[in-house]
């Protein structure tokens, strides 16, 4: 896929695959302060439990899926965001085990099997930049002749309304650890 070029005079960014960069595999360390900033959680009792954060949210994608992520990039070349996923149902994937929402959702992932997630920089919001993004993924599902993508966000979270405008729809409602949380799902 081309980067794309829609609107980037907007938003000064690019979006392309992340395997598209020169010395993609170091550039995933860029990534981090976008991940980090754009979390909710923000200390962690030790570093290895930060690091435990960043595997589970981010690092696996980009270590089993890394032709999946797409990035937006500056005009300086700064990552300002990215997106990342996996084509595979996490509720039949023995990779999500650690992810015990899955086992109360896997009777509706079958639909929407690919997931994704997606930060971006402060800079980088409110300016197309993450519609462009979750496009990118859709894109990529629909060529993989996928019936649907979900995400997994907080029920009360002021992103829902980000997702509505892109076609994603609450299928499950749920509280996972006491937290309420809803599956957004979007048919591709």
């Amino acid at each position: 896929m081309s980067p794309s070029t829609d609107d980037d005079t907007n938003s000064g960014a690019i979006i392309q695959r992340l395997t598209a960069l020169d010395n993609w595999p170091l550039r995933t360390a860029e990534l981090d302060p976008v991940f980090f900033e754009a979390s909710l959680t923000k200390t962690f009792p030790t570093a290895a439990a930060r690091l435990a954060f960043r595997e589970r949210w981010l690092g696996r994608f980009l270590e089993h899926w890394p032709e999946l992520a797409h990035v937006a990039v500056g005009g300086d070349g700064v990552l300002l965001g990215y997106i990342v996923g996996a084509h595979k149902d996490p509720a039949a994937d023995p990779r999500f085990a650690d992810i015990g929402f899955y086992r109360e959702l896997g009777h509706v992932t079958p639909q929407y099997p690919a997931h994704l997630h997606i930060n971006l920089a402060p800079e980088a919001r409110g300016r197309r930049v993450g519609s462009r993004l979750i496009e990118a993924f859709m894109a990529d599902a629909r060529v993989a002749r996928l019936p649907g993508v979900h995400l997994v966000t907080g029920r009360d979270s002021r992103n829902r309304s980000f997702y509505a405008r892109l076609g994603f729809a609450p299928v499950v409602e749920l509280v996972w650890e006491g937290t309420p949380i809803v599956m957004l799902g979007r048919a591709t």
